[in-house]
């Protein structure tokens, strides 16, 4: 089944794209815009690159960052803020749906 999550990209635009459960939000927002400089390790949380923010109403309802995130985010994601996370560390799930992600700024 898919479900609809928001994202503002970095240009300001708000889009609702597809998304299933069990993909990463980070590869949803690659399929879906290939945003330039996104992503570039492939999922792996060493690059920083997929920092994204979360609403801050909808940021209790995901999962706690582990210490590798912690630590990517706070060494090498730009600008990152209580409401930071790795867009490779969150795995879709239903419960998710129509939550709000920002893609930071490159």
């Amino acid at each position: 089944m898919t479900y609809k999550l928001n994202l503002v990209d970095r240009k300001g635009n708000m889009l609702s794209i597809d998304i299933d459960e069990g993909t990463t939000i980070r590869d949803a927002i690659e399929e879906e815009l290939s945003p330039d400089n996104f992503g570039i390790c492939g999922g792996s949380c060493a690059c920083g690159t997929c920092h994204i923010y979360v609403n801050p109403n909808d940021f209790d309802k995901l999962i706690d960052k582990e210490d590798d995130e912690i630590l990517t985010l706070e060494s090498l994601a730009n600008d990152p803020n209580q409401y930071s996370r790795l867009s490779c560390q969150i795995v879709f799930k239903k419960e998710y749906e129509y939550i709000t992600f920002i893609i930071a700024p490159d």
